[in-house]
């Protein structure tokens, strides 16, 4: 990744908190801001907005067409 595309942020940690970053990190085999970028991605999701899917809606237009017994009666002949 290019740093070129990406905008510098300073975080200000505590100790035990820079400890547990490096730890995990390492455990992972990645660098600190890579965790951190990684993490970041993963909370921040829920704050991007999501489309609604397609089928809303859905049931509620079968109900309108009616009993599929009497629609597809000629079928079972």
């Amino acid at each position: 990744m290019a740093l070129t595309k990406k905008k510098p942020t300073t975080i200000a940690l505590p100790p035990e908190l820079d400890a547990l970053l490096t730890q995990a990190a390492e455990s992972r085999g990645v660098s600190r801001s890579e965790f951190i970028r990684q993490q970041l991605q993963l909370v921040l999701e829920q704050y991007r907005p999501h489309p609604k899917p397609k089928s809303a809606g859905v049931a509620r237009r079968l109900r309108e067409r009616g009993d599929e017994a009497e629609r597809f009666r000629h079928l079972s002949r």
